[in-house]
């Protein structure tokens, strides 16, 4: 399919054309691969795997979708079965590419996704800002360096611990008047309120959850539908499910270290996949687990839920 310039909103005819032909693969100029990856594909991991090859863009540049199955591969690489959490993401939160009105209002074929991250259902209020710019805008991504450095500023020695994260996360939902943190839905299923999370519920999962192989098993499986239910329900679950990702991702690279016993992420990662669109070397060689990513979640949030009440009871907003 020919390679066409992204307008701001597609005739009807055009895209009943694009929907039937939405499982080739596109043939992208390197600006317009570059485009899809800055405004749309705001994520590390899926905007990487897009620049360097890693991952087929589908239907064209205007409606960029991918194939289910190709990012289960991508996060199954090396043994692991984080490719499985990545389709359970793309089925819930991307299942709607853009329609003749321009917005996502359409469904993606069988066995694609949209690519079309912001104005998705996995797009939210307290996000970040380093990608992403109006969570409710499609085609809004953008890097912000001033909000990249926001967690750059939080390295120490090169590496960014787990907690120092999750307080970045604290501030970001603070920083943010519109975004929901442990509602009600959250409540049903975690805690009473986040002050119980963060001194009972939180340690205790974590205990069972790296305790012994059969107690984590079982814990695993029972938080991960809990976490998984509420990623798209609340902002504060969502934003430690998206950079517990990232944790789980790294986690069993070689030479991953921990500060305090925290894992950590190193700032040459962090730039390789916000910045310069690369993946670490040999990091598909290396198991990804959704083990890793329940344990980084809950961790995240128990960090996160700390320093987001300690800011609240002090009425203190990040700048």
């Amino acid at each position: 399919m020919p390679d066409e310039p992204i307008p701001s909103v597609a005739d009807g005819a055009d895209q009943a054309v694009a929907v039937a032909n939405a499982n080739e693969v596109a043939q992208l100029s390197d600006q317009s691969r570059g485009q899809i990856v800055q405004e749309k594909a705001t994520c590390p991991f899926l905007g990487t795997a897009i620049a360097t090859g890693n991952l087929a863009v589908r239907n064209d540049a205007n409606n960029p979708v991918a194939s289910i199955e190709d990012v289960r591969q991508l996060g199954n690489s090396g043994g692991g079965n984080l490719g499985d959490l990545l389709v359970f993401f793309a089925r819930g939160n991307h299942a709607w590419m853009k329609g003749a009105t321009g917005q996502l209002d359409q469904p993606a074929p069988e066995g694609l996704f949209s690519l079309e991250l912001p104005g998705s259902q996995g797009s939210h209020p307290g996000h970040s800002a380093i990608l992403e710019g109006d969570p409710t805008v499609p085609g809004s991504g953008r890097f912000s360096e001033a909000d990249f450095q926001r967690l750059v500023d939080r390295a120490r020695d090169g590496l960014v611990k787990r907690s120092a994260v999750g307080g970045f996360i604290a501030g970001n939902l603070l920083r943010d008047p519109g975004s929901k943190v442990f509602g009600l839905s959250v409540t049903g299923l975690l805690a009473r309120d986040l002050g119980e999370f963060v001194a009972v519920t939180g340690p205790a999962l974590m205990e069972k959850l790296t305790g012994s192989e059969e107690s984590a098993e079982t814990s695993h499986r029972e938080l991960f539908e809990k976490l998984t239910k509420l990623t798209g329900e609340d902002n504060l679950v969502g934003s430690a499910g998206e950079f517990g990702l990232l944790f789980a991702f790294l986690a069993n690279k070689p030479g991953a270290k921990k500060v305090d016993g925290e894992p950590t992420v190193s700032l040459e990662d962090l730039r390789a996949m916000f910045l310069d669109k690369r993946f670490p070397a040999g990091w598909d060689a290396w198991k990804k687990t959704t083990l890793d990513w329940v344990v980084n979640t809950t961790g995240l949030l128990m960090s996160a839920g700390k320093e987001y009440l300690r800011l609240k009871i002090s009425d203190s907003v990040p700048s």
